[in-house]
């Protein structure tokens, strides 16, 4: 009985039903225990009389009447008929009213199993392998273990409510009709461990992308569907952590048919980067390595997801996924190698984003017995099976997903159901994020910053123009929304040492200044610090870009360089001179910066440092870019980004 009734006296008895329903208070019936009054006989005196008075009450006392509010369900003719609005929703192809991720699992094992057959690797193809397929899936990871995947789904009342809704209309849409419909596009980022590194047993491989988990999860989904369903790019960078990641989705560095539409959902794979202690801390006895890396992971999880909700402007944005698959060792404490997983947890609770834990799944096994199939005890990298384990859990949290995706589905089609904290967003509105999660942010603060960032969105929605634009989702609609003129990053099979070559000879020359002792290098068999990018090779490096005409409005270049240790690396420096050409054809600086390559951890990591210039350099002039050694005798540019 909803709570406001609590008043009221009842007796319950087997024949009156009673009901709520969501937002309703509805009492079915209601029951006053009939008396006669004015007779007071004893009965434990006289028992014989207790049966006949019963009979006498029943025939002679009225039966009192069961007043009955009217019922505030919908009728059986009306919940039919509000039915048909989920027709042509995804969720018709699944048990009405619910269903849960653990039921689809199980009765789908063996199609499950079968799907997960790699047949890009021929080696992984006999009787031997599948035994441990089978063993895995239904023996060691039930679906009571694989629950421990999903940390947090979005609910009905964030903002990411329209990209769920919009992730499986995409999907609706490709199996209805496959030939006029794109497939679900998802955008992958992590390091070394989500490139395969280590993944294939025997071969010793920098990056191993058909053995790594992002492709085993294309695999999964679309040899489960006999069918194409969706499209995973592996946007993976060894070395790089979520502020690499963060530059990239924020200035759109996609692939060229990824860029044209942008990514349906975008997936933060950086958990092992990310968990790597601050290297000034990681010798000192008395510093707190738990707290330390609980919130650097948080700063830079929290700057990717404010740049990912964005990312789109006025369109719904993507789907915002963290895939925890970090299980050490990069730290003693065991804390310290979860701080990752509690700053996850945070932030998918304050921005409502999708979180998926592989670690969770498998931890105990891992720790608590030993067992090297999913996880190193020396390396932060790890077998196939490992890999397979993360699409599958992945996999299983997109059920969860859609189960509870769904369920809100069915509650609004038949109910009317729509959560209050809805009319608190601004409609149609893409650009609102609630304000940032830090220390400083305190309690009696919080409404009133939430109010600020409302009215700071509207703002940026009218200035923008989005209420002049279609609040639709059409993934056939092409729009330039990068603001750079520049940008890219090394990656092997991407933007590789042909075309690092081509654009470095282009722009040089444009300059009028020759280059000086820098070279494309590409030695990925000697280890991460020989990996492709640009690199001085003497102590008196230098060289000189020039960019004429340009085509937008630029106020930042950001430089992706490499960090790393030993001899070779020793004093590494270099300064990067931006300029544009005045009226007298002279050079106005409009910003310097020096950049150390030398890293005192032995980790040779990727970063990117942005260089904020004193002014904008307008569409249609001249912008160079001059870059000097001036320590050690080696330093390694890894990307480029000029931009507004």
């Amino acid at each position: 009985i909803p709570s406001d009734l609590h008043s009221i006296r009842l007796q319950r008895i087997p024949n009156i039903q009673y009901a709520r329903a969501p937002q309703q208070k509805m009492l079915m019936g209601t029951f006053r225990k009939p008396r006669i009054p004015g007779i007071r006989i004893p009965l434990r005196k006289f028992p014989f009389l207790s049966g006949a008075l019963c009979i006498f009450s029943l025939l002679v006392v009225p039966i009192p009447k069961i007043e009955r509010q009217e019922s505030q369900f919908p009728s059986r003719e009306n919940v039919i008929q509000q039915k048909t609005l989920l027709n042509d929703s995804i969720c018709s192809r699944f048990p009405r009213p619910s269903f849960t991720a653990s039921y689809l699992w199980q009765t789908n094992l063996p199609k499950i199993a079968n799907a997960s057959k790699n047949s890009l690797i021929p080696d992984l193809l006999n009787n031997e392998e599948d035994q441990r397929l089978y063993s895995l899936l239904f023996k060691t990871l039930p679906a009571s273990r694989m629950r421990r995947a999903v940390q947090h789904t979005p609910s009905t009342s964030s903002s990411q409510r329209a990209s769920v809704r919009h992730i499986f209309r995409v999907i609706q849409r490709r199996l209805h009709d496959p030939e006029n419909n794109p497939p679900l596009r998802i955008a992958v980022f992590g390091g070394s461990v989500t490139i395969g590194r280590g993944c294939e047993a025997g071969k010793r491989a920098m990056q191993n992308y058909n053995c790594a988990w992002p492709m085993r999860l294309q695999l999964l989904i679309n040899q489960f569907f006999d069918m194409d369903l969706v499209k995973v790019y592996n946007l993976g960078v060894g070395g790089t952590n979520s502020g690499v990641a963060t530059n990239m989705v924020k200035y759109w560095m996609y692939p060229t048919e990824l860029a044209k539409v942008g990514p349906d959902v975008v997936v933060n794979s950086y958990s092992t980067n990310d968990s790597l202690p601050p290297w000034d801390l990681k010798d000192d006895p008395n510093a707190d390595l738990v707290t330390a890396v609980l919130d650097q992971a948080r700063d830079g999880l929290q700057q990717f997801i404010r740049a990912a909700l964005t990312s789109n402007r006025c369109k719904v944005p993507p789907l915002v996924v963290h895939m925890d698959d970090y299980l050490g060792p990069q730290q003693d404490s065991l804390l310290g190698d979860m701080s990752y997983n509690t700053a996850m947890l945070q932030l998918a609770k304050w921005y409502d984003t999708f979180a998926i834990s592989y670690g969770e799944v498998v931890r105990d096994i891992a720790w608590l017995l030993g067992d090297s199939t999913f996880s190193n005890k020396k390396d932060v990298h790890f077998s196939n099976w490992a890999h397979q384990t993360i699409a599958w859990s992945f996999g299983f949290a997109s059920l969860e997903l859609l189960s509870t995706f769904c369920d809100d589905e069915f509650a609004r089609a038949v109910y009317n159901f729509t959560s209050t904290a809805e009319h608190n967003m601004i409609p149609n509105n893409h650009l609102y994020l609630p304000p940032p999660l830090t220390r400083e942010l305190l309690r009696k603060d919080v409404e009133e910053k939430h109010a600020e960032a409302l009215i700071s969105a509207q703002e940026s929605y009218v200035a923008m123009g989005c209420s002049n634009k279609t609040a639709g989702d059409d993934d056939n609609e092409l729009e330039d929304r990068s603001p750079c003129i520049v940008s890219w990053i090394a990656t092997p099979g991407g933007y590789g040492a042909p075309q690092i070559s081509h654009f470095m000879d282009r722009h040089s020359k444009n300059s009028g200044v020759p280059i000086q002792g820098w070279k494309t290098e590409n030695q990925l068999a000697e280890g991460w610090g020989n990996k492709i990018g640009w690199v001085a090779t003497q102590s008196d490096a230098t060289f000189t870009l020039q960019f004429d005409r340009i085509e937008k409005d630029v106020n930042s270049v950001t430089v992706f360089y490499l960090r790393s240790y030993g001899e070779k690396w020793d004093e590494s420096n270099a300064r990067f001179t931006v300029s544009t050409i005045d009226g007298n054809n002279h050079d106005k600086v409009m910003s310097t910066y020096d950049i150390a390559g030398f890293s005192e951890d032995r980790h040779s990591l990727t970063l990117s440092q942005e260089l904020k210039l004193s002014g904008t350099i307008g569409k249609g002039k001249s912008l160079r870019i001059k870059v000097d050694l001036i320590g050690g005798s080696t330093f390694k540019i890894m990307g480029l980004m000029i931009c507004t």
